[in-house]
């Protein structure tokens, strides 16, 4: 598996019983790649779109794409990104319900950037289309000694997020 625990970390794996229970109704499995639920709905020859739930329980390390990824927020608690663009230029965003709480309701994710997902809360149900259609090859472990060198003002954040 890619993208899962940040270095150190530890964590009860015990989802609660809502988180289960949205495991259960959208028939949701172990996401490989990235962590996480998932249930692919769509593809085609142009793109792919799946639910992803993010439980308290994990969390997505650093990683990029090849092919632009847009989040749609549906359920939960907000989703807290941290974005590595190839420029240096390190942000945050919240995918969630509420922009006036400077949240996003959706987020387009450009080839190329590096990402970081952790749940603000219980969990965070979203959906996820990439175009071309995914694939799992797409998608890059960030090697934090490499990022560091490149970025090396973001070191300490990129330590964090691997």
């Amino acid at each position: 598996m890619a993208c899962l625990f940040r270095t150190g970390e530890t964590r009860s794996m015990t989802l609660s019983s809502t988180t289960q229970s949205i495991i259960d109704r959208l028939e949701l499995a172990p996401l490989p790649v990235c962590n996480g639920y998932f249930r692919e709905t769509w593809r085609d020859d142009h793109s792919t779109v799946i639910y992803w739930l993010m439980p308290a329980t994990h969390r997505a390390g650093l990683h990029s794409a090849e092919y632009p990824e847009v989040y749609t927020y549906h359920a939960g608690t907000p989703l807290r990104f941290t974005l590595l663009y190839p420029n240096g230029e390190l942000t945050e965003a919240l995918l969630g319900p509420d922009p006036a709480a400077g949240h996003h309701p959706h987020l387009i994710v450009p080839p190329g950037v590096w990402q970081a997902a952790d749940p603000t809360g219980e969990y965070t149900l979203a959906s996820v289309v990439v175009a071309p259609p995914f694939r799992p090859d797409i998608v890059r472990t960030a090697d934090a000694a490499e990022l560091t060198r490149l970025h090396p003002r973001h070191a300490a954040a990129i330590r964090a997020l691997s």
